[in-house]
């Protein structure tokens, strides 16, 4: 068995949930997958995935979940709705935030790396200081897709990393919560810093940037909301279109701690599930590998013109 993600446009009207299944002669299944964001996040969609194949795998056996739905806990503004940030050019395209080229997709092309568990302990021990697989590897491939571009040392890159908020939220909310708890982080720095910085520090960007989302930021962004619904004011969440260029910066979504290698629809765990085309030059998947145990899989997509510098020093660890 195969799955994949498909990418749609997140227009209202869109459909929640699509599924496309393709078996083949040799008895190859090809399941296609594609899920509005505003109905779930990864992390829902990973608990949704390993229940419909528990279910189909134990049929009459099978135990219904009951995942957390109780929407009032991720969207209630408080009492007097008073945001501490100002969200309209992070979250939302309204106001000034920032403006990317659109490309003809043959520009854009999607790049698959492996990297082995032993590439990733030996990065891990550059590092100087306890991090995750995500942020080391996340280090390594800023840096590197930086310095394939050959950005001007002033000018600044940044990355849009996702982040769960459901333990970031007081009080938590319950990781079974199926929704959408997801915020964005933007780790900043400018293109000789991050060249020139070691690992440690590229890192220390990145785990800041992320501590920030915080109850804190969790409530200002849900307050943010109702001010703006009360004002009759239109909110518009971020939605690149197909041919963006996000140079000189990325966004980045890690599935590591997903459960998609997992699924057994009764004939063993899918040979792949892969992402089949990333429409945006400079997103990047962080997924479990298919080839080894403890390796990681980046499905990422690089700018045409970039492809060849880059190939030659993503693994490099000078």
């Amino acid at each position: 068995m195969f799955c994949f993600f498909l990418h749609i446009q997140e227009n209202i009207g869109a459909a929640l949930l699509q599924i496309q299944l393709n078996r083949y002669r040799c008895g190859g299944l090809v399941v296609g997958i594609s899920c509005h964001h505003h109905t779930a996040d990864g992390h829902s969609m990973s608990m949704f995935f390993t229940a419909w194949a528990t279910a189909v795998r134990e049929g009459k056996d099978f135990t219904t979940p009951t995942p957390f739905l109780d929407r009032a806990r991720t969207a209630l503004p408080g009492s007097t709705p008073t945001p501490v940030f100002d969200h309209r050019s992070l979250e939302f395209t309204c106001g000034e935030g920032d403006t990317y080229a659109v490309v003809p997709m043959d520009r854009i092309k999607n790049l698959t790396l492996h990297f082995t568990a032993e590439f990733v302990a030996d990065l891990k021990s550059r590092v100087g200081t306890r991090c995750s697989t995500f942020q080391c590897l996340l280090a390594h491939v800023w840096k590197k897709l930086t310095a394939a571009r050959e950005l001007k040392p002033e000018e600044f890159t940044k990355v849009r990393v996702a982040v769960n908020c459901r333990g970031r939220a007081d009080p938590p909310v319950p990781m079974d919560f199926f929704g959408n708890m997801v915020l964005w982080a933007f780790p900043r720095l400018q293109v000789r810093d991050i060249l020139n910085s070691s690992y440690g520090s590229v890192i220390g960007v990145i785990r800041d940037a992320v501590a920030r989302i915080n109850d804190e930021y969790v409530q200002s962004f849900v307050d943010f909301g109702g001010v703006a619904d009360a004002n009759g004011e239109e909110l518009v969440a971020t939605a690149a279109a197909a041919g963006t260029m996000f140079c000189p910066d990325a966004e980045v979504d890690s599935w590591l701690g997903f459960r998609f290698h997992q699924l057994d629809f009764g004939t063993g765990a899918p040979s792949a599930f892969v992402p089949p085309d990333l429409p945006f030059e400079g997103l990047m998947i962080f997924m479990p590998s298919r080839k080894a145990n403890g390796g990681v899989d980046l499905f990422m997509a690089v700018a045409e013109e970039h492809v060849a510098a880059f190939e030659q020093i993503c693994y490099s660890l000078d």
